[in-house]
């Protein structure tokens, strides 16, 4: 192993090259988006995302592999491990970044936060390699949070229009719940052992389990957290891409394929059983909405589900295909839909990302329509594209997994092919309605010059989701990457194979050809899906109300933040005054008792005593005469209290 290390900074001795190239593919994004912001240049953050895209390519050619760690306190040191998982992923990682960065050159071409935007997609970028690049928990969570933050700043970039802040806000808090209890997890595997994940050994316990679980959860937008990946569709569209394709989300399902080898075994079955009701639950909401950033949102919801279905199942190779495949023709989605809506952007002053406002766009838009419809195949998962070698094997691990576990188990792969229908159901509406339908805008359609920086990145997202980029075999249920994840290749009933991708098949095409019968040009429900969806589906078009369920929750937290905030001030702040005015009025009561009845005899003796001083001295000062008067009196009353008393 190349660059091995147990106590290393880069700053206290010169370096290997191995550790330059490490240091320059994690810390070049992020120094193109600042030098970027401060020059006002674009070309640095394209340079710096490049450039670190070109290290990846060379750790991945010249295989280098790298574990070292840094000091952080005496006697604890936070690992850092570059293996041939974490290398692949990273130039996944960065090869989708700079595509996006590409795009974006276009489409933030007359935003005047183009640069912070850049920086931005670099801060993003580099958070996710670190992410990717952590052997320890504690450091995994800190890229973890960081990711969260800058994808907060992304979202939330056109700040200034209503609602955008409140939807950042949604997205931001969501993931917070979730890594609090990622954050406990952690902590409570600290007790029992050590936190790099190289070194984690044995079975966890399941509560430390179920909460590592429940923080990939989140990240991932699984149940009951996916509401928030819909509320993060008011960023720009290649943050869509950025995000859904290969950073974010993709981390949950990293941690999970990292952490799967020591879960509880009961963590796996609510792993398994999440990941197949979020990928059901995603495929029916996008079904009905009119925004196409939805429909494509829902779909990623949908699609990781499968991604953390495999892991449950014990196919973790099999869902970090999935990924793979999934930010191809996912970015390509999204990266088309970003064409579409700055091309309506410039022709209408209508929602540019609404469905109703589109049809006829094959004709303007070429490249985005063939390239979209390729990614579009590819999310079917019909044969031939990527998404059908990757999904199949998803299922079938979940059928020889059900064998194994019992009867009930056999609903895990049944609604993964119940949702394989229903993805090319929606995918073959959302094609049907944007491209294929009459114009349904009030302007005429006109043809637009689609340049370099748009068609490129999308082009080579198409091409990455055909299956001879994975393997020449189109019927593979695996890929000539797959040694880049798993050291042990899978095998598979081929009985089950077979069965598997012959009913994803037929489920598939038939999903496309229900499509095309309901949604054809001039047919009736493409003239009136509108009114027909929202009224009789408004669960499924409202997202099952998961975000107005956060809301409630919100609002209730609010009141009963409110309620503590009037206790607090009545009952607690009340008693406590009550005691402090009780008291001074004691003091002042003792005080009056102190002067007048403890003072007040004493002092009375004592003036009655200076009074006779007084009287006394006062005599004195007189004659003899005088004197001699005073003295008989006073011998006088003696002789005469002795006398009669």
């Amino acid at each position: 192993m190349d660059g091995v290390g147990t106590k290393w900074w880069p700053y206290k001795h010169k370096g290997s090259v191995n550790e330059v190239l490490i240091i320059s593919l994690l810390f070049l994004p992020l120094a193109g988006g600042v030098f970027g912001m401060l020059f006002k240049n674009t070309s640095y953050s394209i340079g710096g995302i490049g450039l670190s895209f070109a290290a990846s390519l060379l750790v991945i050619i010249n295989s280098i592999e790298f574990n070292t760690a840094i000091q952080w306190l005496p006697d604890y040191s936070l690992g850092i491990k570059l293996d041939s998982t974490a290398a692949i992923l990273i130039c996944l990682v960065t090869l989708i970044s700079l595509l996006v960065h590409t795009f974006s050159l276009e489409y933030m071409r007359e935003d005047d936060g183009k640069h912070r935007y850049f920086a931005k997609l670099g801060l993003f970028t580099f958070s996710m390699i670190g992410l990717l690049l952590a052997d320890h928990l504690i450091l995994l969570f800190v890229f973890w949070e960081l990711v969260g933050l800058t994808s907060y700043l992304l979202i939330g970039f056109w700040y200034k229009k209503d609602g955008i802040p409140a939807s950042a806000r949604l997205s931001f808090m969501v993931n917070r719940i979730a890594d609090v209890a990622l954050l406990a997890g952690i902590l409570m595997i600290n007790n029992s052992g050590s936190l790099n994940i190289s070194e984690l050994s044995g079975t966890w316990l399941f509560l430390p389990s179920i909460l590592v679980a429940i923080g990939a959860f989140g990240k991932s937008a699984q149940l009951p957290f996916s509401g928030w990946l819909t509320k993060a569709m008011v960023g720009p569209t290649p943050v869509s891409a950025l995000i859904h394709a290969a950073t974010m989300v993709a981390a949950g399902v990293y941690l999970l394929f990292r952490v799967a080898p020591f879960m509880h075994e009961s963590t796996l079955i609510i792993v398994a059983l999440t990941g197949t009701f979020t990928a059901l639950y995603g495929g029916l909401c996008a079904l009905f909405q009119h925004d196409i950033k939805k429909v494509l949102a829902y779909s990623t919801i949908s699609q990781l589900g499968y991604m953390v279905m495999g892991i449950g199942v014990g196919a973790g190779s099999a869902s970090i295909f999935h990924l793979f495949t999934h930010a191809f023709f996912k970015a390509g989605l999204f990266l088309g839909a970003g064409a579409i809506i700055h091309y309506l952007h410039q022709v209408t002053k209508a929602d540019a990302q609404d469905m109703r406002n589109m049809g006829g766009l094959k004709k303007a838009l070429p490249w985005t329509y063939s390239t979209f419809l390729v990614c579009a195949l590819a999310l079917t998962g019909i044969p031939f594209f990527s998404g059908f070698m990757s999904k199949e094997g998803i299922i079938i691990a979940g059928w020889e997994w059900a064998e194994q576990i019992g009867a009930w188990a056999y609903i895990v792969p049944d609604v993964g092919l119940i949702t394989a229908f229903l993805t090319a159901l929606y995918v073959g509406r959302m094609v049907l309605l944007v491209f294929y339908s009459e114009n349904r805008l009030e302007e005429k359609i006109v043809a637009f010059s689609e340049n370099l920086s748009l068609k490129v990145p999308l082009i080579v997202l198409a091409l990455g989701s055909f299956w001879f980029v994975f393997d020449w075999n189109p019927f593979a249920h695996e890929s000539r990457l797959s040694g880049y994840w798993s050291s042990t290749p899978s095998h598979s009933s081929d009985s089950i194979s077979l069965i598997v991708m012959i009913l994803s098949t037929l489920l598939a095409i038939s999903g496309l050809v229900l499509a095309y019968s309901f949604f054809k040009p001039g047919s009736n429900y493409e003239q009136s899906f509108s009114k027909l969806e929202v009224g009789k589906f408004k669960l499924a078009f409202n997202g099952f109300y998961l975000v107005a369920l956060y809301q409630s929750i919100g609002r209730g937290f609010s009141r009963f933040s409110q309620f503590t905030f009037a206790v607090d001030q009545m009952v607690v702040d009340g008693f406590i005054h009550f005691v402090g005015v009780g008291s001074v009025v004691i003091s002042k009561v003792i005080a009056l008792i102190d002067r007048f009845m403890v003072d007040g005899p004493v002092n009375l003796c004592g003036h009655i005593s200076a009074f006779v001083g007084k009287r006394v001295a006062g005599l004195s000062s007189r004659d003899i005469q005088t004197q001699l008067a005073w003295l008989l009196a006073g011998v006088i009353l003696i002789l005469s209290w002795i006398l009669f008393f």
